[in-house]
């Protein structure tokens, strides 16, 4: 075929799709951004959507989206990322994004600044409570209306432990996808060592027992790039 064939091929093939190309599925994802005030949550999406942009302060619950093709001539996957601002200060924004329609393709990122120790655990806290809260009320929805949908997404987080896991009678695994991203690992890295023993097995421990990723991040690339494969994870299904 000469170029021109095969330029005439493409364009009938767009005016003129059959019936398997119109059945593609395109992978359709939500991440809710939350954490400490100025924590860095802003630069983070920016830099996994590959935007050269100076960050802006957050006006409580703001909203953005990526696209990417997982292979020549595919539709675009699409990521919602959602970002809640104010710290612990809009909690009751938290359901506006996480709904019973995309329950079964929705995580959390949860990004706490190491360079403020005394406020890490009162923020982490009262994130993940009103978090689970609420996605516990739309399970408990679901059960009533799709029994299966809402036992495929309890047992989905169960499967990632085995169940000859010393821990595995002792965890409680957050019912959606959840990561742990301490940010300004540059600062925290000047603490005294006793501080930075403290609060890397406390984060620790809170991973372990929510069945989290966690991962630091500061100014350096090597450590920002860790945070964007497994964000790119999360919303286009990249591998880990």
């Amino acid at each position: 075929d000469t170029l021109w064939d095969l330029a005439i091929a493409e364009v009938e093939k767009r005016e003129n799709p059959d019936e398997d190309s119109k059945h593609v599925d395109v992978w359709e994802k939500s991440i809710l951004f939350m954490g400490s005030k100025n924590g860095g949550k802003t630069t983070i999406i920016l830099r996994c959507l590959e935007r050269e942009e100076i960050p802006k302060p957050t006006l409580a619950l703001e909203y953005t989206f990526g696209r990417r093709a997982r292979r020549h001539n595919t539709p675009k996957d699409i990521a919602h990322f959602w970002e809640l601002g104010g710290g612990t200060s809009l909690l009751e924004l938290i359901r506006i994004p996480i709904t019973s329609n995309n329950i079964t393709s929705f995580a959390v990122v949860l990004v706490l600044d190491l360079s403020k120790p005394n406020e890490l655990w009162t923020t982490m806290e009262k994130l993940l409570q009103v978090t689970r809260n609420h996605v516990n009320k739309i399970l408990a929805k679901l059960q009533k209306t799709s029994p299966e949908v809402a036992t495929e997404i309890k047992q989905r987080m169960w499967n990632n432990l085995h169940r000859d896991h010393p821990d595995y009678e002792l965890v409680d695994p957050f019912p959606i996808p959840l990561v742990i991203i301490g940010s300004k690992y540059d600062i925290f890295n000047e603490f005294d060592s006793e501080m930075r023993k403290i609060i890397s097995k406390t984060l620790r421990f809170v991973s372990h027992y929510y069945g989290a990723s966690l991962v630091f991040t500061s100014k350096s690339e090597a450590l920002l790039l860790k945070a964007r494969v497994l964000i790119n994870h999360l919303a286009f299904g990249y591998d880990k």
